[in-house]
């Protein structure tokens, strides 16, 4: 064959002497006439919105990237218009009061999820066709009230103190990581500190076991990469059934030619499509594969009489019963496992954020030191220091890490401000543009901890009651994120021991502190000194939007008085490690296949 000829000489070449690539270009152009001429998006919705085009609608458009599209589409339509998705016929609530009038004074009609195919079916579903999606991602059902009343017992504001020294135990953790990078002398990214003590928390107390470091990575890596999966617009094929339909007849009548296409470059699109089943087939692979395992280890050791408080075992123990199966139990574990996850994401924006406002940061260690009289702070006594408390708010209102919520899907018809929104329509709350509702917030894109402080509850030029949810980031309403109170104590803590012993400086990262980014995909490029919470995203359709890599130089402001809490700080809470003749925690080698370790 001629490498020389253009590429159309090349398909003409290949349509001529090969019926199997005649037969695949025939199919495309057929699938492309039907999607154009017989394919509309569903239109029962009665509101504004942007024009679509045939078979997409607006699915391209939003491509471009949630945040912005969403922002420019509010300012032409409103706080709530209309899309047209694929198949999919969504509605967008863009501001604090459309969030009021559905999610909480119709929030029985809100309270269901959509279903993904990429989500519930080549990930949910690639091991076992029977494997169940987690709590917060399946359609309302009686039983997922029941699973929801028996997790929120384990998830509560007064239950947490029981799996405090777990949670010491990762917070001595954290200040040991952040000492040795301080020691070091260079800028270093903090996402690995951050989200492995937020995720390593959750996984701890869940299970009521010690994991390893390896352990505790793998779980990390996972959950991150598996929240996005769940992106929103993304893959077209999720969306339009002929798209798939049309991949698959493709795949099936292209695959044998492989070995043609590639090395001409042709196959990047098959390898693509491969490439993202294989990945969520692994992503899925791992989790159930650590759940089950660790699963396993906590029945043996509650039959073995063992005492130790945990999530899962409390809940065991209260139902004596044994009313769940192992299919539900795998279906509680995986919904707490990463619960720790946006708190992570929230603390390595804020501190890229804080590395570049000293400002901030000396008004945070003057807050603690006013509250502690110059002690180092206890990172279990939450909430104690009001400024740490107004930057964690604060961050989770400017950063808006889940940019879309967690979509939902009518329950049943419903009508807001005399329009009729059917049973079954997808429902997304704009998080971020919610987050800048200029209603709920003045000056929406500064960064300001001082609106949560002094009375004040949004708003700088006013002081207000403390009603309803101060932003967006873990929902409103019926299906509300479970583990709330957790996750606003895991960022306390952590906040409150990074700045009162260390000081943050941004700077670039060499090659090796660049290979170190974890997870690694945020190494595609460093976040600005703006630390822009759209233009600073690793992409800008992820669900969870992920922050660039960032420089952080840290250094230690009482090296001694670090010294001494490193060598025996809060033991009178007995807290800590004390010695134990059998090493009870889990390693890496005893949960997770061979196969799947290699890759983390």
């Amino acid at each position: 064959m001629d490498v020389s000829l253009s590429i159309p000489q090349l398909f003409a070449s290949l349509t001529s002497s090969n019926a199997a690539v005649a037969l695949l270009l025939s199919s495309l152009v057929l699938v492309l006439v039907l999607s154009v001429y017989f394919s509309l998006p569903p239109h029962r919705v009665k509101l504004p919105g942007p024009a679509g085009i045939p078979l997409l609608g607006n699915l391209f458009q939003m491509r471009a990237g949630h945040a912005r599209s969403l922002a420019h589409w509010t300012k032409l339509y409103g706080g709530m218009f209309r899309l047209a998705l694929g198949e999919r016929e969504a509605v967008i609530i863009n501001t604090y009061s459309g969030v009021n009038k559905t999610l909480i004074q119709q929030g029985a009609a809100f309270q269901s999820r959509p279903e993904f195919k990429l989500w519930h079916g080549a990930f949910s579903k690639a091991l076992d066709p029977d494997a169940p999606t987690t709590i917060g991602t399946t359609k309302f059902s009686e039983q997922i009230s029941k699973y929801r009343r028996l997790l929120t017992a384990q998830t509560s504001a007064a239950k947490l103190p029981s799996f405090n020294h777990f949670a010491a135990r990762r917070y001595f953790r954290l200040v040991n990581l952040l000492s040795e990078s301080a020691k070091s002398g260079v800028a270093q990214d903090l996402g690995f500190h951050f989200w492995t003590t937020t995720i390593g928390i959750s996984a701890d107390i869940l299970f009521g076991q010690r994991f390893d470091e390896d352990v505790t990575r793998l779980v990390a890596d996972v959950n991150i990469k598996a929240f996005r999966q769940r992106s929103l617009a993304t893959p077209v094929h999720d969306y339009v059934p002929l798209v798939a339909a049309g991949e698959r007849l493709a795949l099936a009548v292209a695959s044998p030619l492989r070995f043609v296409l590639r090395p001409l470059g042709l196959s990047s699109w098959m390898d693509s499509i491969y490439n993202a089943e294989a990945h969520a087939t692994e992503l899925r692979d791992a989790e159930v594969g650590y759940c089950k395992a660790l699963l396993k280890d906590l029945h043996e050791r509650l039959d073995a009489g063992d005492p130790t408080p945990s999530q899962m075992g409390d809940l065991f123990r209260a139902m004596d019963d044994g009313t769940l199966t192992p299919n539900e139990e795998l279906r509680l574990a995986t919904t707490l496992t990463g619960s720790g996850m946006s708190s992570g994401t929230g603390l390595t924006w804020l501190g890229a954020l804080l590395a570049v406002r000293p400002d901030m940061q000396e008004k945070a260690y003057h807050a603690i030191e006013e509250v502690y009289g110059g002690e180092a702070p206890d990172p279990l006594d939450t909430d104690r220091v009001d400024y740490i408390k107004a930057l964690g708010m604060e961050a989770g209102r400017y950063f808006a890490s889940i940019r879309l919520g967690f979509p939902r899907e009518t329950h049943e018809d419903v009508v807001v401000d005399g329009v009729l929104i059917p049973k079954g329509v997808l429902v997304v709350y704009n998080s971020y543009e919610i987050n800048r509702d200029p209603q709920r917030y003045d000056f929406p894109e500064e960064f300001m901890p001082e609106r949560w402080m002094d009375g004040h509850y949004g708003r700088t030029d006013v002081k207000q009651p403390k009603v309803g949810v101060p932003h967006l980031n873990h929902g409103a309403g019926r299906r509300v994120c479970m583990g709330v109170p957790n996750v606003n104590k895991m960022f306390y803590a952590n906040l409150v021991l990074l700045l009162h012993f260390f000081k943050l400086e941004r700077g670039p990262l060499d090659d090796e502190a660049l290979a170190n980014v974890f997870p690694h995909l945020r190494a595609v490029g460093e976040a600005s000194l703006e630390v822009h919470p759209i233009d600073d995203q690793v992409s800008a359709c992820d669900p969870q939007a992920l922050p660039l890599a960032a420089g952080i130089k840290l250094t230690v402001r009482d090296p001694e008085a670090l010294a001494r809490w490193l060598a025996d700080g809060h033991r009178e809470l007995d807290q800590w490690e004390r010695p134990n003749p059998t090493d009870t925690s889990l390693h890496l080698e005893a949960i997770v296949d061979p196969g799947i370790r290699g890759h983390y």
